[in-house]
């Protein structure tokens, strides 16, 4: 899938409104690519490792402790059975996301309607990092227990085709964002997971994914193995420009191969945090174009580089006060707009 036009902006996914209608309209006037809000202010339920976790055997859920972990200690045969089962008669549909755990989704896809956009955006969480993140009720990461692991891969599988399957509707083109924030702790002491394990969990997602005619995009909001994301069947890269653009320059390589085979890499150069007060959007653009200049004196061919690229804020913003991210949006427009311009 090509995408047409240079320098669209797209955002990460959660934003800090209560309100789900108020949030898919800011979405859809501030954004290039549309994508649909997560809101995790308006519920625990709407956490990144909640939202995707219905149908997930043994799930303790609690809203009002905000605690949630798998109970490793009943029988967990009879669910990890019903995943396989659901994933080989593709059956996307019982192991969706309902509404009271996505209410941006379903008020976006009423609303898309509406704008008639030509590309839409969802997301789901990555494997690593839904891996590391869960846990047990000893505390112990569920990514290490291999029968619970490959049933969650499944699902979070499914869960991302049955975005698709419902976006697709609205838009010709879908583009899924796998967020994996944990993969900026992959290669420490603290995370034993081999390489290849790491790029197989990326494209079994990915594949699901293609499957359906869509663009994967894998975010990650830190400093990580790049050389990793590049070696996945991945079409986007999304990454923090903004703090950790000179880190993807050491990777050129990798980079260069990813965008010769038609990659896209996905510039977070608007940060999502108070720095971006000191800053304005011709800041931001000197800064991007700085980045450019050195993937170019990398070898790396900048027609190549500006014609497949994107602009995004840094991360998601679904803890930022709103006007905050009031500011963030003002000046990722006005970051794209100047950047348009690069020759």
């Amino acid at each position: 899938m090509k995408i047409n036009g240079k320098f669209l902006t797209m955002g990460i996914g959660s934003l800090p409104y209560i309100d789900a209608v108020k949030s898919v309209e800011q979405v859809f006037k501030a954004f290039d690519i549309p994508f649909w809000p997560q809101l995790p202010k308006r519920s625990f339920k709407e956490n990144m490792y909640s939202q995707f976790s219905q149908g997930l055997p043994g799930l303790v859920l609690d809203e009002k402790k905000r605690v949630i972990y798998v109970d490793s200690s009943k029988d967990l045969s009879e669910g990890l059975a019903g995943i396989h089962e659901a994933y080989i008669s593709k059956d996307y549909d019982s192991l969706g996301i309902t509404e009271e755990f996505a209410e941006g989704f379903y008020a976006f896809i009423k609303t898309a309607k509406k704008y008639k956009a030509e590309y839409l955006k969802g997301h789901v969480t990555g494997p690593v990092s839904f891996g590391l993140g869960m846990t047990d009720e000893k505390g112990k990461s569920i990514i290490y227990d291999d029968s619970m692991r490959e049933a969650f891969i499944k699902l979070l599988e499914m869960k991302a085709i049955w975005q698709i399957d419902k976006l697709k509707d609205m838009a010709e083109k879908i583009i899924i964002f796998i967020d994996e924030p944990y993969l900026a702790s992959f290669g420490s002491s603290f995370v034993n997971i081999k390489r290849e394990d790491v790029i197989s969990m990326l494209n079994s997602i990915i594949d699901g994914i293609h499957s359906r005619d869509a663009m994967a995009g894998i975010h990650c909001c830190g400093n990580t193995d790049w050389s990793v994301i590049a070696g996945t069947k991945v079409d986007i890269i999304n990454f923090d420009a903004y703090l950790y653009a000179d880190n993807i320059s050491l990777y050129s390589e990798d980079i260069k191969r990813f965008l010769k085979r038609g990659g896209y890499l996905a510039w977070g150069i608007v940060p999502t945090s108070e720095d971006v007060l000191k800053e304005t959007g011709k800041s931001l653009f000197e800064k991007l174009s700085l980045q450019i200049d050195n993937l170019e004196k990398k070898s790396i061919d900048r027609d190549l580089i500006i014609s497949n690229s994107f602009l995004a804020p840094s991360c998601g913003m679904g803890t930022l006060s709103e006007d905050l991210v009031e500011d963030i949006l003002l000046k990722l427009s006005d970051a794209a707009k100047l950047s348009k311009t690069l020759t």
